[in-house]
C-alpha cells in the first residue's frame, strides 16, 4: 500500500523557553501564526530560515516581541550562593542580586527612545519588549522578513541573530526573539497515566496502515517470558482502550523451569509486552514460551521459532547483563546459533537493548565490571534487530515532533548500546557516517523507540491492591513496538502477495542510505541527548541506531523493496 505522508502541526510550549525568555505580550495585530494543520515536524529557526523560501520584509507596522536579559547585581556572590545551597525569598533576591532599579530605568528609557515599549518587575532579570517592525529593526541593527518553509509554515524572524544595542551592552546580556516562529514543545504525555495506544499510533505514523484496515490479523507476535499476568489486567487495558478481547496462547515445558506468579513483577513485564503489541496491532495473535530458569532461554528461543515460522519475536528478557560479565562470552555465542538460525529462516527478532545506557554492566554485583562501558547479551547479536530507547516529544495534535535519546545520569538509566566486543561489525552495518569495519565490532541497537518513563506508555498491571494502571518506560516498551509495527507491515505484505519483513537489518540499513527509487524516508533521526555515554547523532550512533521508525513509510519502502531487490 501507499500512503500519503502526513502533516502536523506544533504550536507548544518549551520549558527551555519560559526559563530563557518571558511571554511575549504584543501589542496591536501580530503577525499571522501558521494555521492548524499547516506545519510538519519542524527544524530549528537557523535551519527553516535557511531551507524556507523568503518572502521580502516584515511590513514596518507589525508588532513585533522581544525578550531582554538584564544583567545581575553580583553574579560571582550569587554563584557562591548557589554553590552552597543557600535559598533566598523573592524580595531578598531582588534587593541583593536583582538587577540595579537605577540601571533598569535607564534601559526603558533608550527602549522608550526608539519607540519601543517594555513591561519589568522588581527582582526580574527578563524584560519584555515590543514595538513595530521598523523599530526594531532600528533599535537593534536588524533586517526581518517574512518566509514560507515547506509551502505552508509561514512565519517571521531576523536575518541575522538579535544582539543588545551599542548603547546597553553594559545593561543587557542577551537578546532574544523578533520571530514568531513555532519551534516549542509541548509535554511528552497529555496524560498521568502516560501515552495511549492512540497517541503513539499517530506519533509513530501507524495511523494510516490502521485506517487501511491493518491491525495484525493473521500475524503472530511471540514472547520469551518469566510469567504471565492474569487476564483481568490484561482485559481491563482492553476494556479502557475499546480494543478487541486479547488472543494469547501460553506454552509451558517442565524442563524449563517453573515459572514466576501472575503477581509477579515479572508478569508485569509481560503485561507490558502484551499490551503494547496489542494496543498497535490488536488483531494479532500472541503466543508466550513461560521459562523459569533463564539459562534454557537459547532453547526457549530455538523452540518458539521452530513451532512459529513466520512469527515476530519480542524480547527484553535475558542472562548476562553485559558483556563483561563471566560466562557471557560463550553464553552469547550459544544463543546467537539461535538467533542466526531464525534470522536464516526468515523469523524478525527484536531485543531490548537494555536500560542502563553504555553502562550495561550496572549492576552486575561484579564489581570489577560495574563501570565498564558494554553492550547486554542477547541485544548484541548481529542476528536481532537490537533496540533501543528515545524520550519523545509530541506536537499539539499528538503527532510526530521529536525524540531525544534516552538518558537519565542522575538514576543511571538509558538507551542500551555500544559496540561489541564479542561480534565483529556485520559487512550489513554501513549507515550514513558508519563505514565498514569503522566500530571494531557489532554497533548497539540497530533502531529506538519511546523508553523515557517521562513519555512512558499507559499500562496496566498486577500491583498489591489488584490491578494498576500507570506511565511504564524502558526498551522493555520501545521493542514491542517495533514488533507490532513489523507485524502490521507483515500483513500489509501478506495481502499484497509479498515477502515478510523477514530478519528486518540488512534491509534497515539499505534504506538508511535512500537507494534511488526508495518511496519515503523510514526512520526518525534522532540527534540529541545521549545514552550517558555515546551522543546521538544522525545516521547511526551507539544512543539510538538508525532512529525511531516511521511506520507507513517503512511498509511502503518494504513493498518497494521486495517489488524491486529481491
Amino acid at each position: 500500500m501507499v500512503v500519503a505522508r502526513r502533516t502536523t502541526t506544533v504550536l507548544a510550549v518549551s520549558l527551555i523557553a519560559v526559563l530563557s525568555c518571558s511571554v511575549q505580550a504584543l501589542a496591536g495585530t501580530p503577525a499571522r501564526r501558521p494555521a492548524a494543520g499547516t506545519s510538519s515536524s519542524l527544524p530549528s529557526l537557523a535551519v527553516a530560515v535557511h531551507e524556507a523560501t523568503d518572502l521580502g520584509p516584515l511590513p514596518s507596522g507589525v508588532r513585533v516581541g522581544l525578550t531582554f536579559a538584564l544583567r545581575e547585581r553580583d553574579p560571582s556572590g550569587l554563584q557562591a550562593l548557589l554553590d552552597r545551597g543557600g535559598r533566598l525569598t523573592p524580595a531578598q533576591f531582588a534587593s541583593t542580586y536583582g538587577p540595579a532599579p537605577t540601571l533598569v530605568a535607564s534601559v526603558r528609557g533608550v527602549l522608550a527612545r526608539e519607540g519601543l515599549s517594555s513591561q519589568w518587575e522588581p527582582g526580574e532579570t527578563l524584560m519584555s519588549v515590543t514595538g513595530s517592525a521598523a523599530a526594531v529593526e532600528h533599535a537593534l541593527a536588524l533586517q526581518i522578513h517574512r518566509f514560507v518553509l515547506r509551502g505552508s509554515t509561514r512565519f517571521y524572524a531576523p536575518l541575522t541573530t538579535p544582539e543588545p544595542p551599542k548603547a546597553l551592552s553594559k545593561e543587557v546580556v542577551a537578546v532574544t526573539g523578533a520571530d514568531d516562529y513555532p519551534s516549542q514543545l509541548t509535554a511528552a504525555s497529555s496524560s498521568k497515566d502516560g501515552l495511549t495506544p492512540s497517541q503513539i499510533a499517530s506519533f509513530y505514523d501507524l495511523t494510516p496502515l490502521r485506517s487501511a484496515g491493518l491491525d495484525g490479523s493473521g500475524m503472530t507476535v511471540m514472547f520469551p517470558e518469566f510469567a504471565v499476568p492474569g487476564t483481568s489486567v490484561l482485559s481491563a487495558y482492553a476494556s479502557k482502550f475499546g480494543l478487541p478481547p486479547f488472543d494469547v496462547t501460553v506454552h509451558t515445558n517442565p524442563s524449563w523451569g517453573q515459572p514466576a506468579a501472575s503477581t509477579s513483577e515479572a508478569s508485569s513485564e509481560a503485561a507490558l509486552d502484551l499490551e503494547i503489541v496489542h494496543g498497535l496491532a490488536p488483531g494479532a495473535k500472541e503466543v508466550v514460551y513461560e521459562l523459569g530458569d533463564a539459562t534454557d532461554l537459547p532453547q526457549v528461543v530455538q523452540a518458539m521459532v521452530a513451532a512459529n515460522r513466520g512469527a515476530v519475536l519480542s524480547s527484553s528478557v535475558g542472562v548476562n547483563a553485559c558483556e563483561a560479565t563471566s560466562g557471557a562470552r560463550q553464553y552469547s555465542l550459544e544463543i546467537s546459533s539461535a538467533f542466526a538460525q531464525a534470522a536464516a529462516e526468515g523469523t524478525s527478532i527484536f531485543w531490548a537493548s537494555g536500560d542502563r545506557g553504555a553502562f550495561s554492566c550496572l549492576p552486575t554485583g561484579d564489581a570489577s565490571t560495574e563501570q565498564e562501558v558494554s553492550v547486554g547479551v542477547e541485544a548484541d547479536s548481529p542476528d536481532v534487530t537490537a533496540v533501543g530507547g528515545t524520550t519523545v516529544f509530541l506536537g499539539s495534535n499528538g503527532a510526530y515532533f521529536k525524540e531525544a535519546s534516552w538518558g537519565e545520569p542522575l538514576e543511571t538509566w538509558g538507551s542500551g548500546g555500544g559496540i561489541s566486543t564479542i561480534f565483529q561489525q556485520p559487512s550489513w552495518q554501513v549507515a550514513p557516517g558508519l563505514a565498514a569495519g569503522s566500530l571494531g565490532g557489532r554497533g548497539v541497537p540497530d533502531v529506538a523507540a519511546n523508553a523515557d518513563i517521562v513519555s512512558g506508555w499507559d499500562t496496566f498491571s498486577p500491583g498489591q491492591n489488584g490491578t494498576e494502571e500507570g506511565p511504564v518506560g524502558g526498551t522493555s516498551a520501545a521493542t514491542p513496538c517495533w514488533a507490532a509495527i513489523t507485524a502490521l507491515i507483515d500483513e500489509d505484505l501478506a495481502q499484497l502477495g509479498l515477502a515478510a519483513v523477514g530478519f528486518a537489518n540488512p534491509t534497515l540499513y539499505y534504506f538508511s542510505h535512500d537507494p534511488s527509487g526508495l518511496p519515503a524516508v523510514p526512520f526518525h533521526q534522532v540527534s540529541e541527548g545521549s545514552n550517558l555515554h555515546f551522543l546521538a547523532t544522525a545516521g547511526w550512533s551507539p544512543a539510538t541506531g538508525l532512529g525511531s521508525p516511521d511506520a507507513a513509510h517503512l511498509a511502503d519502502d518494504f513493498e518497494w523493496y521486495d517489488r524491486n531487490t529481491r
